[in-house]
């Protein structure tokens, strides 16, 4: 008995599952963005490692300019 009266209550107001929707939606776009963002940081510092094998000064400046801008659009100090 008691669990129609929480279903009852529950469809008289559906704004906390919404909420709970966008909370759920919103870690998921943040893990995903975290996740994108560690990824093209690994392949930025793997390429840097290879300009840096390779004594490329050039590559290793724009590599590390690419890596000082990616942290700058995820607040990365």
């Amino acid at each position: 008995m008691e669990n129609n009266n929480y279903f009852a209550e529950m469809m008289k107001s559906p704004m906390p599952r919404e909420k709970e929707k966008t909370a759920i939606s919103e870690f998921i776009d943040n893990f995903l963005k975290d996740i994108l963002y560690q990824k093209e940081k690994a392949m930025l510092m793997d390429k840097i490692d290879h300009s840096l094998d390779n004594d490329d000064r050039s590559t290793f400046m724009t590599l590390s300019s690419d890596l000082k801008q990616l942290e700058k659009s995820h607040h990365i100090s």
